[in-house]
Formats: C-alpha cells, structure tokens, sequence
C-alpha cells in the first residue's frame, strides 16, 4: 500500500500539535507569572510567625524584561538554552526566574559588620526564668519568686500629676543610638550614637515613663545623658543624679537605668528580635548589681528578687520577650534606691521602633507588678 499521501496530513498534524503545545506553555506559563505575583502582593501585607519569617526581600520587584532586552544580553545565556527564552513572542521564563530567586542580600562594604537577627531568649515557657549568674555568690532562683502568690490586675486610671513620684528613669549612657531602618551593615568604629535625645535611648526612657504613667505609676524621667561629656565619668556622673532625685523625692522606690546594649562579632553584630504577634520588639536584659566587687549594697538580694518576679511576669505575657537575668559583680549604682534595675532594651542594631514597642510592653507589666506589691 502507497502511504506517500499520509505524509501531507500528518505533517499538517504535527503542526497543528505544536503550536497547540507552544500555546499551552505560553498559558501555563502565563499562569504562573500572574500567581507569583498575586502572591507577592498578599506577601506585602501578610507579616508571618516569627519563626517563619522570610529572607528580606526588596520593596519592589523589576518588571518583567522585554524582547529587545533579552536579545541584547543573549550572548549571556548558554547557546542550547536560548530557545526556551527565544522561541516565544512573550519570554516569560526569565521572568519567573528574577522573581523566584530574587533576594535582598544587600553588598556589605568590605570591613562593615553584617547585622543578624538573633533570639537569645532561651525560648523559656511561660513564667519561666533563667539567670546568668556572674558571681560567685550559689544562687537558687526559685527561692527569690515571689510573683507566683500576687494577682495582677489592670489599673483603674493613670497617675496624676500631683502624685508623689515612684519611679525613676534614667540614662547612664544616654547617646546610646539605635540602627536606621533598612540598614543591613554599620562599621565597628561608627555603631550608632546620637546626642538626640527623640533618636537615642533617652527617647525609649520616654515611652517607658509614659506607659507606667498611664497604667497608674507615677514615674519621672531624667534626660541627661551621662556619657555626654565623658564616657568613662558615666556612672559617677549618674550616682548624683540618683541621689538628688531619691533626695528630692524620698517617695522613689524605683530606679531604672535604660540602656541598650551591643553585641559585636568578628564579621556580623546582633539585633535581639522577637515578635508581639505580627510587631517585631526589641528583646530586653534585666541586669542585677551586687557587693560581690566590694561595693556597699547589702540589699541587692530585694533587687534580684525583684527581677525575678519582673522576668517571671514578662514571660507569661511573651515567653521570648526577655534575655535570661544577668547578676553582676559591681553595683552599678542599685544601692541608692530600695529597688534598681539596669535595663537593657535591644541592641545598637535594633531599630529605635524595636525598642520603643518593648518600653511599651515594659511599662505595662512593670505597672501591674508594682500595683501588685503594694507600692502604690
């Protein structure tokens, strides 16, 4: 049998196949661009758990390159797989590759420290506390937990002005600075500092004052930066405050020294980062003084039992708010009020949003155990 009159037909046939295949790729293809960024767009407005979260990634993603560009660099591509760029009016592949793979790694300038996010909380259950214990002195932890026996409640209104003050919120290093927003690297000679005080850590102290105010403690603020004229006078300097202002107010029971604090690597410096559902906070370290160096404070134990009951109460409201308690050998000035606590809040690279979302957080519950204890 004579099939040479099959072959027109068939060849019609296999024509019609391809290019019915080239217009499904094409759709196919199609379909992935418009979900990709469908999902891109969601992604925008969607912030996910903490301990999902994904690499950063640009604010805007490039178009989608043309014809005339994808020729003009085609000697880049592989010879065997320019036609899968090439073959169709529309080169999508490309396209979907950019997006896919895309991430805002960011060039860090030879010599600059990369800035990395760290959770250094211990990732404590509720009500958990854990101590870093600096001293010689045997330390059980347990037996300074006395929160577990308070009720706290929510106060019923803010502090008035004429109230006698409770707290006082200071600065040793008052120029301590926080990271511009955005920045991914700083250099180890220029961590950030500012003399500002609506831009440095004077202006987390702020908050914090404002937040226990509202919650029905009267606390008052100092804004001197102590290191302003002389880093290592810093904690000479702030001593005097503490005693003029416990002088002038004998009704302070509660000095708070806000800081901020730097974690410095060879190659990298770390942010302290957690999240209040969806708001990134900056992580916060309750420091303890001591006599253990010599100096004159033999009630540093109210101190510590305080932080206890302070940590103990921040983690039943956000486990991986806080740093584990760290007791110190020096004083650093506790002994001038019946309970002082230094209060890191982030580090040079957290942001200053970072930290003021912590003060808020800070000042609430630090107003609910206070009320609690009988204080007010």
């Amino acid at each position: 049998m004579n099939k040479s009159h099959l072959m027109p037909e068939a060849g019609r046939r296999f024509r019609q196949i391809r290019k019915i295949s080239r217009f499904l790729s094409v759709i196919l293809l199609s379909a992935l661009v418009l979900s990709f960024l469908g999902y891109s767009t969601v992604a925008e407005h969607w912030e996910m758990p903490p301990d999902s979260q994904p690499p950063d990634t640009p604010d805007t993603i490039p178009s989608l390159p043309n014809r005339d560009e994808l020729e003009a660099g085609a000697e880049e591509i592989p010879k065997e797989f320019r036609p899968l760029f090439f073959q169709s009016e529309y080169p999508l592949a490309l396209g979907i590759y950019d997006r896919l793979f895309l991430e805002k790694e960011g060039t860090i300038p030879v010599g600059e420290l990369k800035i990395v996010k760290t959770d250094l909380s211990k990732n404590p259950s509720p009500g958990t506390v854990h101590l870093q214990n600096n001293t010689t002195y045997a330390i059980d932890i347990s037996s300074f937990l006395t929160a577990e026996d308070l009720t706290l409640t929510s106060p019923t209104k803010p502090a008035s002005p004429e109230d006698p003050p409770l707290v006082l919120i200071y600065h040793t290093h008052g120029t301590e600075g926080y990271a511009e927003e955005g920045r991914l690297s700083y250099s180890p000679s220029a961590l950030p500092r500012s003399r500002d005080i609506e831009n440095n850590v004077v202006a987390v102290g702020k908050v914090l004052t404002e937040a226990l105010n509202r919650n029905g403690i009267k606390a008052i603020h100092c804004e001197t930066m102590h290191d302003a004229t002389s880093y290592n006078a810093a904690y000479t300097n702030s001593a005097q405050t503490v005693r003029e202002y416990c002088n002038k107010y004998p009704s302070i029971r509660y000095a708070f020294d806000i800081h901020r604090d730097a974690l410095v690597g060879t190659t990298e410096v770390y942010k302290t980062i957690t999240y209040d559902e969806s708001t990134p906070i900056a992580q916060i370290m309750l420091v303890v003084g001591s006599d253990a160096a010599g100096a004159v404070h033999p009630n540093w134990r109210d101190n510590l039992t305080f932080a206890v009951n302070t940590q103990h109460i921040l983690t039943e409201r956000l486990p991986t708010f806080v740093r584990p308690i760290t007791l110190k050998n020096a004083s650093f000035n506790q002994q001038y009020s019946p309970y002082g606590l230094l209060i890191e809040v982030g580090t040079c690279v957290n942001t200053l949003a970072e930290a003021k979302a912590s003060a808020e957080i800070l000042g609430e519950m630090l107003a609910a155990l206070i009320t609690a204890q009988g204080d007010v």
